[in-house]
C-alpha cells in the first residue's frame, strides 16, 4: 500500500508526539523525585534539629526562601504537564481523524493514545501538594 506524503507525515507526527509525551513524563517524574525528596529532607532537618543546634534566624529565612521558589518552581511545572499532555491528546485524536477521513468508522474503539485524564489529575494534584508544601515553607521559615 503506498502511503502518501501527508500520511506519513501524520503518522510520524503521531508516533513523535507519543514519544515526546512519555519522555515529558519521565523527566518530570525524576525530577519531580528528586526535589520532593530533598525538600522533606530538608523540612525534617529543619524541624528536627537538637535544641542545642540552633539556625540564625535570617539563615532559616533564606532557607525557606529558596525552597519556596523551588516549591513554586516545581507547582508550576506540575500544572504545565497537565497542560500539556491534554493538549498532546487533543492533538493525536485530531491526527487519527484525519488518518481516517472518510472513515470515521475506522477510529479503533479503544481508549486514547495519551491518558490525558489520568495526566490531567496527577499534574494539577502535584501542583495542590507543591503549594501546600510552600506554605508549610513560609510557616516553617516565617512562623515557627
Amino acid at each position: 500500500m503506498n502511503e502518501s506524503s501527508q500520511d506519513w507525515i501524520l503518522k510520524r507526527r503521531h508516533e513523535d508526539l507519543s514519544l515526546t509525551v512519555r519522555t515529558s513524563w519521565s523527566l518530570y517524574i525524576q525530577f519531580y523525585t528528586v526535589f520532593l525528596t530533598v525538600s522533606v529532607v530538608g523540612l525534617g532537618w529543619v524541624l528536627t534539629r537538637p535544641a542545642d543546634a540552633q539556625i540564625v534566624p535570617r539563615a532559616k529565612h533564606v532557607i525557606a526562601i529558596v525552597f519556596v521558589i523551588q516549591t513554586l518552581l516545581t507547582a508550576i511545572t506540575s500544572a504545565a504537564m497537565a497542560l500539556y499532555t491534554m493538549r498532546v491528546a487533543r492533538d493525536q485524536e485530531h491526527i487519527e481523524k484525519l488518518l481516517v477521513q472518510s472513515r470515521l468508522d475506522a477510529l479503533p474503539s479503544v481508549g486514547p493514545a495519551v491518558p490525558a485524564s489520568l495526566a490531567r489529575f496527577a499534574g494539577w494534584f502535584n501542583c495542590a501538594a507543591m503549594i501546600a508544601m510552600t506554605a508549610l515553607w513560609l510557616y516553617v521559615g516565617f512562623i515557627s
